[in-house]
């Protein structure tokens, strides 16, 4: 049998879990453990099991308690090993071999490492770090087990940081590094294990992250503790300072990681003041653009950001998502963090094995620095919430098809939606990339194919491509091959998937769930410019409620539009990309039962109103 209170307070004999109760009744059984051998009087079990507010028959209670310890131990008869509870005069003692309760061994393996060579020393200390599951007396809760975990907590540090001078001893520092940063991470103000850190880097030849690691750490001790760093961490701070092994000219690297800004760019004046105006109103900015695809988010985003690099001097990182892209090949949150510690000076060897001890990496390198971070084609918010800086330096611009609402609600985020471009819009970007020579030639005919692209900027840009590439080719051309529908978003393809307007639409679709992509094919199918919602919940024959359900996550994907309350619609390019769906994955008599269910809804509602209309006429017939 042996005990533990290196992590869940408990026993085992094998690997086998022994009961021992609930919370309150561990807690006794870690008092007895930690005191092994001697007596805990009845007094001292009472005040550390309940602090200073015991029960009503708190003793009666205790007693039960260990009772049952007692004959939880007892049960296992020769697995026990010789552990008993004993009752002495005024108390209890738990007597067991020390080897049996491992912060015994614990504390043995550390006496002995200390006193042993640095080879052998390292090998025990090693051992005996093993033993910890996670923090102390897990499961345990109270002032006496609050105050005893910090205790403790404080050995094994001493334990590590001791092991590390066996290590650093050897020569192995580089060794050190990822483990060292993950301790960090879990004891941010232990000013101890950060000045450890900054001279294990400072070994490895990182001083400047050494000295990003001092800024970050008295950046925290300042904010959230109101203290100055440690004689310690400052002592350690001016010697890398003064060290004639850090250059003058050393400083933390500046990624410069932005595509570049779109060519010819000249719409969304409203929107590009209305990012400015959301950077501009606070802290903690992040900054959401969403809509449909092809309406040209990510060409805002880079447009507004190199508008304004003078506002981020310190850097701009940049990620593809790729959250849905028509290969399907997403950008995992962990590679896109990886990717970032490596711009940051991170090197492959010193990465933390463990992704919360990258993101709390990732969240110190950037801390106080103005940075601008912009995730390109975002998925949801949980892919967003790992590479927030926590720094309100930091700008985050992120760009979805998505709402992403619960980033607005779990962390501000501020929300820009983009719809399609007005007319004039339209026209001044196809007159642009075409030329206005051209665009003057052909007026009739531009207005005609700017009509087809509905305000897309995608799919004026398709457009523009194509007659460019053919400039002694008449735009009359182009306008006929977009006049039937059936075959329009043929003449939008251009033989590249991520831009080609049947295969964004695509990555939009592949992305819903079954009954919302069958919704989406049948209302590709309904007639009209837009529809109600209970029109919609009779051509999907659901309940209004689950209607409204479906429509909302339509909407949240940029798919149809609630344009006034309670009508749905669909830009024109959308609706026909519905229509091929439902073509391509409904069956006939599917479609067909809509439409009849449609129909009918409408039969009925016209019949309604032309009796409120008309009550006389009804009356005498």
């Amino acid at each position: 049998m042996e005990f533990q209170v290196l992590g869940q307070v408990g026993a085992t004999v094998g690997h086998h879990q022994v009961e021992m109760g609930t919370p309150r009744q561990r807690c006794v059984l870690a008092v007895l453990l930690i005191e092994n051998g001697s007596v805990v009087p009845v007094e001292k079990l009472i005040e550390r099991v309940w602090a200073h507010s015991p029960p009503r028959g708190a003793r009666s209670t205790l007693y039960s308690y260990v009772t049952r310890i007692r004959a939880a131990i007892q049960s296992l008869g020769a697995e026990a090993d010789g552990a008993e509870l004993v009752r002495h005069a005024g108390g209890y003692a738990l007597h067991t071999a020390p080897e049996r309760v491992d912060l015994h061994r614990f504390r043995r393996l550390v006496k002995e490492g200390r006193a042993a060579d640095d080879e052998g020393g390292s090998t025990l200390l090693r051992r005996a770090l093993a033993l910890w599951q996670t923090d102390a007396l897990t499961g345990v809760s109270g002032m006496w087990a609050e105050r005893t975990r910090v205790q403790l907590d404080d050995e094994r540090i001493m334990a590590h940081l001791l092991y590390q001078d066996m290590q650093l001893n050897l020569g192995r520092h580089e060794e050190l590094l990822p483990g060292l940063r993950d301790l960090v991470a879990s004891h941010p103000f232990d000013e101890r294990l950060a000045a450890r850190l900054m001279m294990v880097l400072d070994r490895c030849g990182r001083q400047a992250e050494a000295l990003r690691l001092y800024e970050q750490v008295r950046s925290q001790l300042a904010e959230q503790l109101g203290i100055d760093p440690s004689p310690e961490l400052r002592k350690r701070h001016l010697e890398l300072l003064s060290s004639a092994s850090t250059p003058a000219a050393f400083a933390p690297p500046v990624p410069r990681e932005l595509p570049l800004p779109p060519a010819g760019f000249g719409a969304r004046a409203r929107e590009l003041a209305e990012l400015s105006r959301m950077d501009e109103q606070g802290e903690d900015v992040i900054l959401a653009l969403v809509g449909t695809g092809g309406i040209g988010k990510t060409y805002l985003a880079l447009y507004w950001a190199h508008q304004h690099l003078d506002r981020f001097p310190d850097g701009q990182l940049y990620a593809n998502l790729r959250g849905f892209s028509p290969t399907g090949e997403h950008l995992s949150t962990s590679t896109v963090l990886r990717n970032f510690l490596e711009s940051l000076g991170v090197e492959p060897s010193a990465m933390p094995s463990d992704g919360d001890a990258q993101s709390a990496l990732y969240r110190s390198l950037v801390a106080g620095r103005r940075m601008l971070v912009v995730l390109d084609d975002v998925r949801d918010a949980a892919d967003v919430i790992p590479l927030l800086p926590g720094s309100p330096a930091c700008t985050v611009l992120v760009t979805s098809r998505n709402k992403l609402t619960g980033l607005a609600v779990t962390h501000g985020a501020r929300t820009l939606t983009l719809d399609v471009l007005t007319p004039d819009e339209a026209h001044g970007m196809l007159t642009r990339r075409i030329g206005t020579v051209r665009a003057a030639a052909e007026t009739e005919t531009l207005t005609a194919l700017l009509e087809h692209c509905g305000g897309l900027p995608l799919a004026i840009g398709i457009l523009a491509s194509r007659a460019t590439a053919h400039p002694e080719f008449p735009l009359a051309f182009l306008a006929k091959e977009l006049e039937e529908e059936s075959s329009r978003l043929d003449a939008l393809d251009v033989g590249d998937s991520s831009t080609d307007v049947r295969a964004v639409f695509a990555s939009s679709y592949r992305a819903l769930t079954s009954d919302a992509a069958r919704s989406f094919g049948l209302l590709g199918l309904a007639p009209g410019s837009s529809i109600s919602l209970s029109a919609a919940a009779a051509l999907l024959a659901l309940p209004i409620p689950r209607a409204r359900t479906v429509l909302r996550t339509l909407e949240a994907g940029h798919l149809v539009q609630q344009h006034v309350p309670l009508r749905y619609r669909m830009h024109d390019l959308v609706r026909l990309y519905a229509m091929e769906a439902a073509e391509r994955h409904l069956p006939a008599d599917t479609r067909e039962e809509a439409m009849r269910r449609l129909i009918s809804f409408y039969l009925r509602s016209a019949h309604t109103a032309d009796r409120v209309l008309y009550p006389t006429a009804w009356t005498s017939s």
